[in-house]
C-alpha cells in the first residue's frame, strides 16, 4: 500500500489480490502445481494478471462526459473481481472503485 501511495482502506483488496495470485503460483508441497491446478488438473490462465497498484485506463463512458473531456481515465488497479471477468479500479480523482473489463493498462519498461 505504502509503495504504490494507496490510502490504507485498501488492506482488504490487497490481500484479495494477494491470495489471488498465491493461489495461481506453483507450490514445492503440490509437486509444483498450484492449487488451482491440484483441485481441478486443470493450468490457470495467467495472462491477464496484472501487479496490485498497476497504473490502468479505463474508456470513459459517453453519457458521462461532456464533448471536450478526456475519452479515458486513470485508475490504479486494486483487485480482481470475483463476480466477472473484470477488474477492481480505483480511480483517485473521484475516489471511487469501478469494475471494468475494458482496460489498458500502462506497461513498465524494463
Amino acid at each position: 500500500l505504502k509503495s504504490n501511495k494507496m490510502p490504507n482502506e485498501f488492506w482488504a483488496e490487497a490481500v484479495d489480490c494477494a491470495v489471488y495470485l498465491l493461489n495461481r503460483c506453483p507450490s514445492k508441497s503440490l509437486d509444483n502445481k498450484n492449487p488451482q491446478e491440484a483441485w481441478n488438473g486443470m493450468k490457470p490462465i495467467v495472462s491477464h494478471l496484472r501487479a496490485f497498484g498497476s497504473i490502468a485506463y479505463v474508456h470513459a463512458l459517453s453519457q458521462r462526459r461532456s464533448k471536450l473531456d478526456d475519452r479515458i481515465e486513470k485508475h490504479v488497479v486494486v483487485a480482481y473481481d470475483k463476480h466477472s471477468k473484470g477488474y477492481k479500479l480505483y480511480n483517485p480523482i473521484t475516489t471511487k472503485v469501478v469494475v471494468s473489463r475494458d482496460v489498458e493498462f500502462e506497461e513498465e519498461e524494463s
